[in-house]
């Protein structure tokens, strides 16, 4: 009888230390998206730039087809702002133009606040929270938590990929939901994607009302609302 006992519990632990090592290795899986140095999927040396096009089609109520409006907007790490908190704050620049073949304009500055375990971007006075550390798919923020917009579920989805943009690869790319709230009569969604060493690489927002008719709704018809894309198409240092 005490032989068969001891040899249950063996077999009881063996089975206990596998499902252990498992669960490890599948979480060790899970945060396989944090690199070295989480940063490095913001840069934010001096000089630093990248450059995208830019592609808004905006539906209204009526219109058969979206007002489709193209043009290009570089952002450049422009230089550090003195913080009494100790926090440091980044200013980014911002300007556009119509082609590659304009000059480009300057329409903005922005900041970017780096805390020791997020990243805090304020533009045009709406502070939001983009990212934040360590990088693990299991965690979601509130975007909106330092403005006084609605809550906006955020998180990074599981693992990284590989990314082609126009002729340009990028491996490693770290995917963000910044939100994804849809339903019969709404489509709110927006998806960043990062690269270390580049930052932002593409930027995909919608914001649609769809048809509430009893004719069309459920159909998937859009309304009115905004669909808008940033991808890049240069980066470097100048």
């Amino acid at each position: 009888m005490k032989n068969s006992l001891h040899t249950i519990c063996r077999t009881f632990a063996k089975h206990i230390t596998i499902l252990a090592v498992a669960s490890i290795g599948l979480s060790a899986c899970d945060d396989a998206t944090e690199p070295v140095d989480p940063y490095a999927y913001y840069p934010l040396t001096i000089g630093h730039y990248a450059v995208y096009d830019v592609n808004q089609e905006v539906y209204s109520t009526g219109q058969s087809a979206p007002v489709v409006t193209k043009w290009q907007e570089r952002d450049e790490v422009d230089r550090i702002a003195s913080d009494s908190s100790g926090i440091v704050t980044y200013i980014i620049a911002r300007s556009t133009r119509n082609s590659s073949a304009d000059y480009w304009q300057k329409v903005k500055e922005y900041a970017v606040h780096k805390y020791p375990d997020k990243l805090l971007t304020n533009i045009d006075n709406q502070p939001f929270l983009s990212l934040t550390f360590p990088i693990d798919s299991r965690t979601t923020w509130n975007g909106n938590s330092y403005n006084n917009q609605d809550e906006q579920d955020s998180y990074y989805e599981p693992g990284v990929k590989s990314v082609k943009i126009g002729e340009q690869s990028f491996d490693n790319v770290l995917t963000v939901v910044e939100r994804k709230d849809t339903s019969i009569i709404n489509r709110y969604v927006t998806i960043k994607q990062y690269s270390p060493g580049v930052g932002l690489i593409s930027d995909d927002q919608t914001a649609f009302e769809l048809c509430q008719n009893d004719e069309c709704i459920g159909s998937g018809k859009v309304e009115s609302g905004i669909h808008k894309t940033r991808k890049i198409v240069e980066f470097g240092n100048r």
